[in-house]
């Protein structure tokens, strides 16, 4: 019998104990979150607590896994091409690059712990290995929005303040 998982630690305590945001931010995230809805993490990236890779980093211990910082990166068309664009869309996840070496596909995503995912996406790819890692959602809805939905758009400016 495999031991259950232990209980995945929220991301405000991740945040506060790695020294990343303050309790008042914490508070603040979490109130706009209650307004506005959306993920903590986006409320605490888009209000400039945080920049993206302190988000990926704290997402990454969070998840027990690497993490992959979106913003800025230019991802190649034929990587792109090997996971489908409505698969991409519907499962929210975006191919930023493939080691040829190893033939492994590497895929960011929202929720690298989906036991169905590594799989679907597998099949998808045209049997490839992939690999998940962790992203910010913020910056894949940019780049999704931007490889997949024709947007000219960075994370950049998804961050402007009104």
């Amino acid at each position: 019998m495999s031991k259950p998982k232990p209980p995945r630690r929220r991301l405000d305590e991740i945040l506060i104990e790695e020294g990343l945001v303050s309790e008042a931010d914490v508070t603040e995230a979490l109130l706009r979150q209650k307004a506005y809805g959306g993920k903590f993490g986006s409320q605490v990236l888009f209000h400039r607590h945080i920049d993206e890779a302190a988000l990926v980093r704290a997402l990454s211990i969070q998840f027990g896994c690497k993490g992959v910082v979106l913003g800025g990166r230019e991802i190649p068309d034929d990587v792109l091409r090997m996971i489908p664009r409505k698969v991409c869309l519907s499962r929210r996840v975006l191919p930023y690059a493939y080691d040829a070496d190893t033939e492994t596909l590497k895929i960011a995503c929202e929720d690298p712990g989906d036991p169905d995912l590594e799989r679907e996406l597998s099949f998808v790819a045209g049997g490839r290995k992939v690999q998940l890692y962790v992203s910010a959602e913020l910056a894949l809805n940019t780049a999704l929005a931007r490889y997949h939905l024709g947007r000219n758009v960075s994370l950049e400016d998804s961050l402007l303040l009104e």
